[in-house]
Formats: structure tokens, sequence, C-alpha cells
């Protein structure tokens, strides 16, 4: 029955999935206008708020904080009995259901057809059962009907919901997540928490002075490249063993003065896009699943996959991550375990840059890989920047390799792999 559940939340997730990026752009756009109604304009601060500052300033700390926030937890945080402080939301996918079901309580009456998310009481048990649910279909009765209470700042503003009898089954297995794997070395896992906050500083913040192209100056890199950030439309749906895919920063669709109904219409898509793909995220997140893809996880690698949105001076850069067990290393000493961090960003005028950072024993390894020949040169010309980074982190250098080009592709995925909804 988990299973059931889970294969269907994720095989309707993935033809509703897209980037957070555009429903990021489009509240930043919206959030000054003068028609937004109270409720809902808080809303969208609260999603906002989400947002990690990309500057020189980053650490760890604020890698470790933004994985924490990511809203691959809620449903073990609820499930833990756990309570959000008062005018606050304890992540991402909690403030985006809350920005969901405002838009929807702005519009009216739901369409049965939309993705619906939502946080069930579980009177008879402690704490409070997350039901996850990411397609509500047309033909179900009303006996199957639930009433959604959601995490909000202040004041409980959820509508009703209708769940199917299988959504329970899925929210218990997301719930598990925090007891099969958000425990598992968690420590040593987020040890390149630094390093990799080094990585996206070089990227963002080094690179466009190096090459001459801080924001807002000339569009062109020493290697002739012409920027088009409108090139990737299409993000890949995100599932275990995938690598992380690069997303552009988007540009807003909605402006300031847009009409509400026009507004709270766009808004409603963008935000079932990124529920939908926090949905997929947490089901990738899940050990010994078989996923939409039919690939079988392997139950004693602990795996997490999930996004940051950080805030740059063009606009939120999504930064897709995956944080799992190395398992050609199986040494019973957890100490010992190789790790492996990987990230994928793009932001001008750097490009797509993807990086792969290993612990093994006491050493660390770094792999990069960027889209374009410049920003390949000037990430070797800083290697042995990094190396003093490493070594101030108290970590052990070990290789730190840039390549031009993207990583090596896993093995394709076997017949009927999810497609997204642009295909």
């Amino acid at each position: 029955m988990e299973q059931v559940a889970v294969t269907a939340a994720s095989s309707e997730a993935v033809t509703k999935q897209g980037s957070q990026a555009p429903l990021f752009a489009n509240l930043a756009s919206v959030v000054t206008g003068s028609d937004l109604p109270a409720g809902l304009k808080q809303a969208v601060l609260d999603v906002l708020a989400q947002q990690t500052p990309l500057n020189t300033a980053l650490d760890g700390g604020d890698i470790e904080s933004a994985f924490q926030k990511s809203g691959l937890f809620l449903e073990a945080w609820l499930a833990a009995g756990a309570t959000p402080q008062p005018g606050a939301v304890p992540d991402l996918k909690a403030a985006l259901l809350v920005l969901r079901q405002t838009l929807a309580a702005t519009s009216g009456p739901p369409a049965t057809a939309a993705p619906q998310v939502a946080v069930q009481n579980a009177a008879p048990a402690p704490g409070t059962q997350v039901v996850l649910q990411t397609a509500v279909s047309r033909s179900q009765p009303a006996g199957e009907a639930a009433q959604a209470v959601l995490p909000s700042p202040g004041a409980a503003i959820a509508q009703p919901a209708q769940l199917p009898r299988d959504a329970a089954p899925a929210a218990a297995v997301l719930a598990n997540i925090a007891g099969e794997t958000a425990q598992a070395a968690l420590p040593r896992a987020t040890m390149s928490a630094g390093l990799a906050a080094t990585l996206l500083q070089e990227v963002t913040q080094n690179l466009p002075h190096l090459t001459g192209n801080a924001p807002g100056a000339t569009k062109t890199v020493p290697d002739g490249h012409v920027f088009d950030t409108a090139a990737r439309t299409t993000t890949p749906p995100p599932f275990r063993g995938a690598l992380p895919a690069p997303q552009s920063v988007a540009s807003p669709t909605l402006a300031p003065d847009t009409p509400l109904a026009t507004t709270v219409h766009r808004l409603l898509d963008d935000t079932d896009a990124a529920i939908a793909r926090q949905t997929l995220l947490q089901v990738a997140s899940l050990p010994d699943r078989v996923d939409a893809s039919g690939h079988r996880s392997d139950p004693t690698a602990p795996q997490w996959n999930f996004e940051i949105p950080f805030a740059t001076p063009q606009g939120t850069a999504m930064a897709q991550f995956e944080i799992s067990r190395d398992g050609g290393n199986e040494t019973p000493d957890p100490a010992k375990r190789a790790w492996r961090a990987r990230f994928t960003i793009n932001v001008e005028p750097s490009g797509p840059v993807h990086a792969l950072i290993t612990l093994n024993g006491d050493k660390t390894f770094v792999r990069m890989w960027a889209e374009r020949p410049a920003t390949a040169q000037q990430l070797r010309a800083g290697i042995g920047e990094l190396n003093q980074a490493l070594t101030k982190a108290e970590l052990k250098p070990g290789d730190i390799i840039v390549r031009d080009g993207t990583p090596p592709q896993p093995a394709p995925a076997r017949a009927g792999h999810f497609l997204d909804r642009a295909t």
C-alpha cells in the first residue's frame, strides 16, 4: 500500500513539476503591487523569506540551515509533534502550502484536478500527520474528502481539500525520512557545507569580476559566448540516481500592476509546479523504493535530494543538491565512510557549473565542470585558493580537478522513465 501511494504521488507529480525559479521571479515582481490582499501578500513574503543570500558572507552554516529548511523534512518534523513558532513557517514546503491555499481561497474553490498538498490532523495519535497528495482525480467520491489544516503564520488559512484514501500511506512514508535517512551520519554528510559555500562564492562572486562581466556589464565573455537565459526552458524532474540539473534564473512574467485574477491564476500554476517538484525531491530521498523511473535504490545508502533558492542580483538561482554515501567504501567505521555532495547552479555570467565533493576518510576531493570554457579557465586559476579554503576548514585537500562540459551521465533509466510536462 505504501509503495502504491508513493508511486501514484510521484507519477502524478512528474506531469506537473517545474523549476521553482519562475515562481520566485513572479513573487518578487508582484509583492510590491497594491492590489494584493494582505493575507496573500504575507504568504508571498513568507515564500520569498526562504531564500538564502548568495554573497561573500555565505558560509557552511548557511548551507546547513538552508538544507534543513529546504522542505525535505517537513513531514518528519510535523510527525514528531513539532509546531511552528508564532509568525513563522518552518520551511520552504510549508510556505508553499500556505501560499497555495491562500491563492485558492482568493480565487474561489480550487479545481479538482489541481495539485493538493495538505496537513491532516491525526487526533487519536500524538503529533500531526502530513498527508501528501499531488493530484486529485475528478472521479473521487465525496466521502474521500478530508479537512486540511496547514501551519500558517498567525492564523489558519487552510481550505478543505479532497484527499484519496491512499494519501495517508504516502504521508507515512515521507514522515519516515527522518527515521530512515535523516539521522544516518548527517553531521558527516554536511561536513562539506563550508566547501560548498566556498565553491558557490567562487562561481557567483569572483568569476564575474575576473571575466570582466559583473552584473549589468557586457553580455559576452572572453570565449565569445553570448548569454541566453531562456535557453533552458525545461527542467527535468528529479529522481534518485539522476544528476542535479542546472536551472536558469527566471524573468518574471507578471508585473506589479497585473490584475489580481490574472496574478492569482499564474501564481497557482507556478506554485503547483513547485509543490510537485518538492514531492519528487522527497520521493527521490526515500530509501529502498522503486520510483516512477523504475529505479530501485540501495536501502543501505542514505541520500538526500533537495534544492536551495539563492538570492542573487540577477534573481533567484535554484541550486539542486544531492548528498549521498559512496557505495564504493563500505568500511564499518562511520567516520571513514565516503560521502558525496553534488550540486549544480546556473548564474550569469558564469553559466551552468556542476560540482562533486567527495569526503573519503580524512581527504576531500573536488571535481567541477563548467559548461562555458571561460568559466572553466577561471575556475582552474582559482584551484590554489580552493586548496587554502580546504586547509582553513581543517579538511585535508585531495585532488581538485576542473573540466569543461558536464559530468558523466549515469546509466540511462529503463523504458518507462517519466517525462516532464513540457514534453
